[in-house]
């Protein structure tokens, strides 16, 4: 029984890391869609340069901190 409850719980880790690197590249390409318009709104002088720098940190900052919280979400899943 302790067998087949190790190998349970090691392909539970292997399910929470798989759906934790998916929603990681499914963030990063809405950001990189994201600053890809910003970029063409630059292009097209929509914006100024120092707007686009602000919204691209503000989008990378954002990005940096959607990835703290699934990381302790996803160690709370592991440790339980």
């Amino acid at each position: 029984m302790g067998l087949r409850s190790a190998l349970q719980r090691k392909t539970n880790v292997s399910n929470f890391i798989q759906d934790y690197v998916k929603e990681r590249k499914k963030e990063k390409r809405v950001i990189d869609q994201q600053i890809k318009r910003l970029d063409a709104q630059l292009q097209n002088n929509t914006i100024d340069k120092y707007t686009y720098e602000r919204l691209r940190d503000l989008l990378e900052i954002n990005l940096f901190k959607q990835q703290e919280e699934a990381l302790e979400k996803l160690l709370v899943k592991i440790s339980k």
